[in-house]
């Protein structure tokens, strides 16, 4: 029975590197999803609710609904709704209720939960679908690297596949070590006729050792598979991170060098080319330092400040509703300013990236999170730092590993790495770093320790 599960896993390794391989010409790729889209579109209660359903199935960075005379009547991103499609070849296509796909510059922005995904210029491959069983078509916008991506060079090796090849050796394994064993045991069974004794003994031993081979063959397969998929979701974040404002820099230098601009179009690809440098480096910088973390560890020479100086200096950016602080005379935290404000400025930023409306920095003598839900030490008398948003709220299945190195949720954007140097950073201020999310809004609540606290505080000392 093991061996025929070794060879099941060795099959669908054979059968996930074959897919994975199969090249995306002859619009299969293009196809397969459009019908995928369409069927959603198509059960879904309206064509606003089936378009967004589509792109989170698909993960393509645009879907729209377009009429018979071209025109987008739903999309996910509201620019795009009313206008006519950018290209003749496109628009023919869907008057006429035929499939059509062509690479291009977008017309128009492209925004994704209120954030600008893709600016007017950036090169998308754009595919025209009619529906099988409505009179409209639908126009999907893929990113030309993600694209690409998806199909592997002929001689790599998938992590999957990686994966299922593992799952095949270790059953083949135990297997081979399951039948070893029950030639032993058989031989053992015989000589069990002139000693008892040395039979049972001898068999305890073996079943003991055969344990504990299989105790390590499943750690060691869970350890691989658990590296594995790390160095993949590493790999698709910078494949993505990296590779998507890169292509945009190169193509726009490209149409900079060959194609006749006007001032004005000019001036609006050179933004469009420094704005995605910028978030290169951002990125290349933001890995650097946690490599560097990691490596050399975090030092801070901690300095003591009052908490009603603290709060003042952290909050004086941000909003926070009238009565919402109290910060009691007297007591003194001791901390890193600096750090402690690159903390909050990097909460309050990721809040708004991820659609917050409001974000508010709160400071209280009083925890607004119950202790269990923090990442690191409570400190046994400590205030708190709150930061506290609008948003929609963070899915309760993500949550546990939030602040754990290159954990995103969904497609949401970024490198994974902003709550992770966040907690590194609140570990060596001597706090804790805690989350609590609903739709409603998120809280995330740094524990400050308390280095001097005067009799009517009323902190615990």
């Amino acid at each position: 029975m093991t061996f025929v599960l070794a060879a099941v896993a060795a099959a669908s390794a054979l059968i996930v590197q074959r897919d994975a391989t199969r090249p995306i010409g002859e619009g299969v790729v293009f196809v397969n999803d459009a019908e995928r889209a369409d069927e959603i579109v198509a059960d879904a209660a309206d064509l606003d609710m089936g378009v967004r359903m589509a792109r989170n199935a698909l993960g393509v960075e645009a879907v729209s609904v377009v009429d018979s005379a071209g025109v987008v009547i739903s999309s996910t991103s509201d620019p795009l709704i009313s206008q006519p499609l950018p290209n003749d070849m496109l628009r023919s296509a869907a008057e006429v209720g035929r499939f059509s796909a062509l690479a291009s510059p977008i017309s128009r922005d492209i925004w994704l939960d209120g954030v600008l995904a893709r600016p007017t210029g950036t090169v998308l491959y754009q595919v025209v679908a009619p529906s099988d069983d409505a009179p409209y078509s639908l126009l999907i916008h893929y990113d030309v690297s993600t694209l690409l991506s998806r199909r592997t060079p002929p001689g790599t090796l998938q992590p999957e596949t990686l994966g299922l090849l593992s799952v095949a050796v270790a059953l083949a394994l135990v297997a081979m070590t399951i039948l070893f064993g029950r030639g032993r045991a058989a031989r053992r069974y015989r000589l069990a006729l002139e000693s008892e004794l040395l039979r049972k003994h001898e068999l305890e031993a073996s079943n003991q050792a055969l344990e504990e081979a299989r105790h390590l063959a499943e750690q060691a397969l869970a350890l691989a598979e658990e590296k594995i998929r790390i160095r993949s979701e590493f790999v698709l974040m910078i494949n993505h991170e990296l590779r998507t404002p890169l292509t945009s820099v190169v193509t726009g230098a490209d149409l900079l060098r060959t194609t006749e601009l006007s001032a004005k179009e000019r001036d609006s690809l050179l933004e469009s080319m420094v704005h995605d440098g910028k978030r290169l480096l951002e990125i290349v910088d933001q890995i650097l330092a946690v490599a560097r973390i990691e490596n050399k560890g975090l030092f801070y020479d901690l300095t003591e400040v009052p908490f009603p100086e603290l709060c003042a200096t952290i909050s004086r950016p941000h909003p926070h509703p009238s009565g919402a602080c109290d910060h009691p005379d007297g007591v003194t935290v001791k901390t890193d300013m600096k750090a402690l404000k690159t903390v909050v400025g990097s909460l309050v930023h990721n809040a708004k990236t991820h659609g917050a409306g409001e974000v508010s920095v709160i400071c209280t003598s009083k925890p607004p999170i119950e202790p269990g839900t923090e990442v690191g030490e409570w400190p046994r008398s400590a205030v708190f730092v709150s930061v506290v948003d609008d948003g929609p709220g963070i899915d309760l299945e993500f949550l546990p590993r939030i602040f754990e190195k290159f954990e995103k949720s969904g497609f949401s954007s970024g490198t994974g790495l902003g709550l992770y140097m966040t907690k590194m950073i609140v570990d060596s201020l001597a706090g804790s770093v805690a989350v609590q999310s609903s739709p409603a809004g998120s809280t995330f609540q740094i524990a400050l320790p308390v280095s001097s606290v005067p009799a009517q505080a009323g902190l615990p000392t």
